[in-house]
């Protein structure tokens, strides 16, 4: 069921008048039954199999000791592994649970969790079952914890007209950025990718820029949507973006970018194996061969290839998210390795960085750094990666032709003009509310419904129809 569909407009209005015509004690009860309503609408059989994963993890976990928790890793990765990667076991039919790499991330962190004692296992298998199934964040998160969201779930929840009009206002920004401003670049990325080979490397830079924007508008929308969502039921989902096209590092980046998801690596994977001894062994014998090198520095080698490695392969089984992986695990180990002789040379030059060009200078060389990450990523084989790369640094020829073939999905003639005019203008200004909000959160809430007016109005005019599916339900 989609999240921007009427049948879903329909589930919301008749869900929520069920939500809070229940009493206390059953309200947390009406939410669960929802939950797997919503669940079994996309397919009634995947109820089957995130049943499994719940069952099984909350009864091996009631003793979460180290043959249960490496027990419970087994099936629900091996789930995870059977659906996500059939293909390349040549099962070709077998299509994924939805939502089956975000629930699996949170049965296992809340499995890590009992294992380190930082929580005590769940009593209460409906109440277990519905921290994994809500339904908000079943899809694509964000990746919420036991501790964050098991009080919140089943506490009641009185109706609040607040929580009604703030929810409903972030829905319609979610709704702005995914049918419009991501539905609308997505016409050329699509058309400019499908041939990288036949265009020259001023249109693919420009693909790959409205590329960074389809991606930030079609995932921070669904996050504003299932936040909204979530607020209209009184209950606090974690944000999962921070205005991440305004770091100034790589690793600024990433904490800013689906942030439940990078703390769920740092948490459960990243730590874990920094600390372990297969890696204290591994970084000994490179501070034998780098005897200068910090031995903090080479403690972070491996987890951080471990990390990247299997952000790539978890994307999905093509080459272009393995290479992705890899080459972000460079940039961020480059940016270890070199932070200490960065500091000195700043010291040396005198390197403010509060200087507003300095600031703007760190922004540009993020995104550009972070553009060739996604030149991989977008890349639909090896040979059109190539033929990207080869476009942008040795093709500089502008065609007439060229960018006309790219603006057809756009329309001929001065309707295409006009709607390049209409979507870089709802770019700029979604740019410049994005810079308010970096000084000042409360940036543009103080006129709500006029702003919420002006969407309404755009979404009408310029939405792309049938451009409700979104790109992280992939995963």
């Amino acid at each position: 069921m989609s999240l921007i569909s009427l049948p879903f407009f329909i589930f919301m209005c008749c869900f929520l008048a069920a939500y809070y015509l229940a009493g206390e004690k059953n309200q947390w009860k009406v939410l669960l039954i929802g939950n797997a309503f919503f669940y079994a609408w996309s397919n009634p059989v995947y109820i089957i199999f995130i049943s499994i994963s719940i069952v099984s993890t909350w009864y091996l976990m009631r003793n979460p000791v180290k043959k249960n928790f490496m027990l419970t890793i087994v099936i629900n990765l091996g789930l995870l592994i059977a659906f996500k990667y059939s293909v390349n076991f040549g099962i070709r039919d077998l299509i994924a649970p939805l939502g089956i790499s975000f629930y699996t991330f949170m049965t296992l962190g809340y499995a890590h969790d009992c294992y380190d004692k930082k929580i005590k296992p769940c009593e209460s298998l409906p109440e277990y079952a519905l921290f994994i199934s809500y339904f908000p964040q079943l899809t694509q998160g964000p990746i919420g914890t036991y501790q964050e969201m098991h009080d919140q779930l089943v506490t009641y929840h009185r109706y609040d007209r607040q929580n009604i009009k703030e929810g409903g206002y972030r829905i319609l920004i979610g709704v702005f950025k995914k049918l419009v401003i991501a539905g609308r670049v997505g016409f050329y990325i699509d058309t400019v990718y499908s041939n990288p080979k036949g265009y020259g490397g001023l249109t693919l830079i420009v693909a790959t820029l409205f590329y960074l924007v389809q991606m930030y508008a079609d995932f921070s929308g669904y996050m504003d949507i299932v936040c909204g969502i979530s607020k209209m039921l009184g209950i606090n989902l974690k944000e999962n973006f921070r205005r991440p096209y305004l770091s100034k590092s790589i690793p600024e980046y990433w904490r800013r970018w689906h942030i439940s998801l990078n703390e769920w690596f740092m948490n459960h994977l990243y730590m874990p194996s920094v600390t372990s001894g297969w890696n204290r062994k591994l970084s000994r014998l490179l501070g034998k061969i780098f005897t200068k090198a910090k031995k903090g520095t080479l403690r972070l080698i491996f987890p951080t290839m471990l990390v990247w490695t299997v952000t790539g392969i978890w994307h999905g089984a093509k080459s272009s998210y393995l290479g992705w992986g890899i080459y972000f695990a460079f940039v961020m180990l480059v940016s270890f390795c070199t932070q200490s002789y960065v500091k000195k040379l700043n010291a040396k030059i005198h390197w403010n960085p509060d200087n507003i060009f300095i600031k703007i200078f760190q922004v540009i060389r993020t995104l550009v750094i972070l553009s060739f990450g996604e030149m991989i990523y977008r890349s639909e084989s090896f040979s059109d990666m190539v033929a990207i790369f080869k476009g942008v640094f040795t093709d500089t020829r502008i065609s007439g032709s060229e960018i006309a073939a790219a603006m057809v999905p756009f329309g001929n003639g001065n309707q295409a003009a006009a709607s390049i005019l209409i979507l870089a203008v709802l770019v700029i200004a979604q740019a410049v509310i994005e810079i308010a909000k970096e000084k000042d959160e409360k940036a543009f809430t103080g006129h709500r419904y006029i702003y919420a007016f002006a969407m309404l109005t755009v979404i009408v005019l310029f939405q792309v129809a049938g451009g409700s599916n979104f790109m992280y339900q992939a995963f």
